[in-house]
Parts: C-alpha cells; sequence; structure tokens
C-alpha cells in the first residue's frame, strides 16, 4: 500500500549518525591524553615518528624538574 504526501510528513525524521572520528583526529586525541598523563612528548615521538631521535627533543627541551619516573627513597621507620 503507498503511502500519501500526509502520512509521511507525520513520520519523524532519523538524525543521521554522526561519522567516526578521522585516523589523524584519534591519533591527535590519544596524543593529547598521554601528554595530559606526562608521557614525555620525546617517548610519543619516537614511538609515532623516529625520524627526529629523542635525544634531539631531550636536548632542546632538556628534563623535567621533578624526576617522576624513579622511585621514590625508603624511608626507614615509615
Amino acid at each position: 500500500m503507498a503511502q500519501d504526501d500526509e502520512t509521511t510528513a507525520d513520520q519523524p525524521q532519523t538524525s543521521p549518525v554522526p561519522p567516526a572520528p578521522r585516523a589523524d583526529e584519534e591519533q591527535s586525541r590519544v596524543a593529547q591524553e598521554l601528554l595530559a598523563e606526562h608521557v614525555p612528548l620525546a617517548l610519543l615521538v619516537d614511538l609515532v615518528a623516529p625520524v627526529v631521535s629523542s635525544e634531539e627533543i631531550l636536548q632542546t627541551e632538556g628534563l623535567p624538574e621533578e624526576t617522576w619516573w624513579e622511585a621514590e627513597p625508603e624511608t626507614p621507620g615509615a
């Protein structure tokens, strides 16, 4: 049975499914999350684009003031 214009006009329009994020947008989001977690930029560059060495980046940026990657010394009596 064919529907007339009145019948189709009353039906709600479905919204299109939003497009999936592009690969580069997803990579940017992941990189931003890792930087927010204090993963060194030098490490991220080594993983993503090993053309630039982390040594070059460290020479430019320097080491962070807090050495968060080293174990805390144990305090006696604690």
